[in-house]
């Protein structure tokens, strides 16, 4: 009794018959400006070690090929970074200084100082370094 309308529904609903297709048409991933990011890998350089030659070489080719179809300058460049041996200088009054190195004298832990002053650690630290040059 009730089970026919059910066998018409359920073949009404998978039935091929009059179902347009309506997924968009493919594309062209690389092509496609919605296309998701190639990601790199977090540590590139340690990833790269791990190429052989022939793979190295490959990559070598198809990046400068690409930088040259974007107009990009190929040419490394010697972006030098300070090195932590540079030290800024110190942004402590001649006061400040003066009672930092007072304190540590004193038998004060450069972390005690720091809090007492208002001070950041790193600058009670450079202050202390700083002592010892002059």
């Amino acid at each position: 009794m009730g089970r026919e309308p059910t066998n018409q529904c359920k073949s009404a609903l998978f039935s091929a018959a009059g179902v347009e297709n309506t997924s968009p048409p493919a594309t062209n991933p690389a092509s496609s400006a919605n296309a998701t990011p190639h990601v790199l890998p977090k540590d590139l350089p340690n990833a790269v070690k791990h190429l052989n030659d022939e793979e190295l070489d490959r990559l070598l080719v198809v990046t400068l090929a690409e930088a040259k179809r974007r107009s990009r300058d190929t040419t490394p460049t010697d972006k030098r970074f300070p090195s932590r041996k540079e030290e800024a200088p110190v942004s402590l009054t001649r006061g400040q200084l003066n009672a930092v190195r007072a304190a540590f004298k004193a038998g004060i832990t450069p972390a005690r100082i720091a809090r007492q002053f208002g001070l950041s650690q790193s600058d009670v630290r450079t202050a202390l370094k700083s002592d010892k040059r002059e």
